[in-house]
């Protein structure tokens, strides 16, 4: 019996494998501290994606017009020792994942900020969950989700803004329906898998999310519904926030909102009343180019009313297995091991003492966004960039602007995967890696669970790990990169990590899976803020960039059966029926558009256009929705082919979950 965690979604559900007859056959391990034993369907069908479209060899041509021939190791790295070597630190560029293991990481942190001594390094959370992570940095001083799923055991009420749990974090929701005394509230412009189990369904207009947390907060004021002994204590900015939170009373914001004034009091006296509130947002709420106010709007209500640790707490739902490990290791562009930053100079030389290397090799500047640099790729400012375990061929914004800036020859593209996905037909070279399952290493879940995942396959392909620090030797930082195993790294990260937020020091691979935080990470209600307090942000609403544009409002999300680009969930045959692309629709805005459910229309924005197949839904009148994950073995009308790349100026995160479109009928 091996034990592991499954590498989909930021639940962190714990998994047993078990291998009979040469069979794998998975379930869940209801030990597992995270999830109790819960599990998908997707988790029960990886067995059938592991050996599917593998990337199997080293790829290489000098052009993209050419065709790929193969190519050894040794020819590999030197072609890459060539291209950072003569190039300079801010010509070159690194694109992670949250779905690589913490040890992998840490590594190409490490190599990229200590050794090639540039933070031009993002990762796919850039899409995910940097605006939750900024909010939390700036409402509690730190990153890291307050509570954590065993607080759904005595909640009562749960309250979902922009998250459709049921299907994107299923093994979390499972666990909250099995409750019996629970009140749901689903607040979406659509009526989702999720809204099927509430009690009441608030239709909110796309994009309003401030302005109703805002006018939740109005209320609770006005009717002296504010924790007031918790925000004197524990709470600095409150008077700051009051001056805003006036100018969105609920008659107002009904009408932004086009929700009724009812529903607002209703949220109101739910916060106000029920005896633990946890409130759920994913990216709903994170991907807007307001995300972070969203987010703190949320925060907001929660401080005004108390409502943290057994009263309570504000939920980013995470969207990738090992997104929390990965801020953990700062692999965002402005991130150090340990919940570190390059901006702080305390920070940067300790982690520069630690790696043994120069003083002022880790520079104070953070890198550049992942949408940053597509501009500096097109402009010619940046020649080589390096992807690995992660498809932004399908999953970018403003996909048109991306797939040009990978196509032009004067940039040299990497792609390193497990898979032979649609960013490997972009790439120069092309790099085989191990998967899930073929490697040892851990991840952190959704909430701060640390988990050991055993290998339980052999395979010919190098751990993501061991193809950078194998490179680091030949480019002369053997000493620094001299690992044997995941465990040395392991053994070297968590030493950064001592006295920390984040604190895994003590932590071995025989221990876990375990909490770090334990249950409530601010059980004394000290925060890591200058003065110890929590701080109110005061936020307001701001128009998305397509605001008063003409046309419908669209949004973008999950599928059901399929995980993000659909990598490996498109060759499991039981879940094939979910694969045509579609579109939904309100009935009554089809029929004004002479439309059947069905018919084939063309979606076009300012920046693209798509086709997709009419499905009529429960969606909220002016709004449209389509899964962005479809990639090009299903269509070559990738959803995001549609969607902005405008940006949160705080979290850098683009704008998905509101692009206008006008609807053709017909190819």
């Amino acid at each position: 019996m091996i034990k592991t965690q499954c590498p989909y979604c930021g639940c962190g559900c714990g998994l047993i494998i078990e291998k009979k007859n040469g069979e794998i056959k998975i379930k869940g391990n209801r030990e597992h501290p995270a999830s109790k034993g819960s599990i998908c369907i997707k988790a029960v069908k990886l067995p059938k994606t592991l050996d599917k479209n593998r990337l199997d060899k080293v790829l290489y041509r000098e052009s993209k017009n050419e065709d790929f021939r193969e190519i050894s190791w040794d020819s590999a790295y030197e072609i890459l020792k060539e291209k950072l070597t003569n190039l300079s630190p801010n010509e070159i560029y690194f694109y992670i994942s949250g779905q690589l293991l913490t040890e992998e990481m840490y590594v190409i942190n490490k190599f990229v900020k200590g050794f090639l001594k540039t933070n031009n390094i993002d990762s796919n959370s850039r899409l995910c969950v940097a605006s939750a992570v900024t909010a939390y940095k700036m409402a509690f001083g730190s990153d890291g989700l307050p509570g954590c799923n065993d607080d759904i055991d005595d909640a009562d009420c749960f309250i979902f803004v922009g998250s459709n749990a049921a299907i994107a974090h299923p093994g979390i929701f499972r666990r909250i329906i099995k409750k019996k005394d629970k009140e749901i509230v689903v607040i979406d412009f659509r009526y989702t898998e999720t809204a099927k189990y509430a009690d009441k369904w608030i239709p909110i207009k796309a994009g309003t999310d401030v302005a109703l947390f805002n006018s939740i907060l109005y209320i609770l004021y006005k009717e002296n519904k504010i924790y007031w002994n918790f925000i004197k204590k524990y709470t600095d900015g409150f008077d700051k926030v009051l001056e805003v939170i006036k100018n969105y009373p609920p008659e107002k914001v009904a009408k932004l909102c086009e929700i009724s004034e009812e529903d607002i009091y209703y949220l109101a006296n739910l916060y106000a009343n029920k005896k633990k509130v946890l409130t759920f947002w994913s990216m709903g709420i994170n991907q807007s180019t307001n995300g972070t106010m969203k987010a703190l709007s949320i925060i907001n209500v929660h401080l005004a009313t108390g409502r943290l640790n057994d009263r309570g707490c504000p939920f980013s739902l995470t969207g990738q297995s090992n997104a929390m490990g990965g801020r953990e290791v700062g692999y965002l562009s402005n991130g150090l091991p340990g919940f570190r930053d390059v901006r702080n100079k305390e920070d940067r030389e300790f982690v520069e003492k630690f790696w043994g290397i120069e003083a002022g090799s880790i520079k104070d500047k953070p890198g550049l966004s992942i949408t940053e640099a597509v501009d500096k790729i097109l402009d010619g400012e940046i020649k080589f960039i390096w992807i690995v375990c992660t498809n932004p061929a399908v999953s970018m914004a403003n996909l048109n602007k991306f797939i040009k800036a990978l196509k032009k020859e004067d940039v040299f593209v990497v792609v390193q995967d497990a898979y032979f996905t649609d960013t490997v037909k972009l790439a120069n070279l092309a790099l085989p890696a191990a998967q899930w399952g073929e490697k040892d290493g851990v991840m952190t879940g959704g909430d701060r669970v640390v988990t050991y995942c055993q290998k339980f396959r052999e395979t010919k392909y190098k751990p993501d790990w061991k193809i950078f620090a194998e490179l680091a030797k030949k480019m002369g930082f053997e000493k620094y990169f001299n690992y044997k195993s995941a465990r040395d790294i392991f053994e070297e990260f968590k030493k950064l990590t001592k006295g920390r937020m984040c604190d895994i020091s003590n932590f071995s691979y025989e221990d876990l899976p375990k909490r770090w935080g334990n249950k409530h990470l601010y059980k004394d209600l000290k925060f890591k803020t200058e003065n110890k307090k929590a701080k109110f942000i005061p936020t307001e609403f701001k128009e998305p960039e397509d605001w008063n544009k003409e046309g419908f409002i669209i949004s973008t999300g999950r599928l059901k059966k399929h995980w993000h680009t659909m990598t490996r969930t498109i060759h499991i045959k039981e879940f094939l029926d979910e694969i045509e692309p579609i579109v939904e629709i309100n009935k009554k805005d089809a029929k004004e558009l002479g439309l059947n459910e069905g018919d084939i229309v063309k979606l076009v924005s300012e920046r693209g256009e798509i086709i997709r197949k009419v499905k009529f839904a429960n969606i909220k009148p002016k709004h449209l929705f389509t899964p962005f994950g479809y990639n090009r073995n299903v269509t070559k009308y990738q959803t995001n082919q549609i969607t902005t790349d405008k940006s949160d100026p705080y979290s850098k995160e683009p704008e998905l979950k509101f692009s206008k479109v006008k609807i053709w009928n017909g190819n």
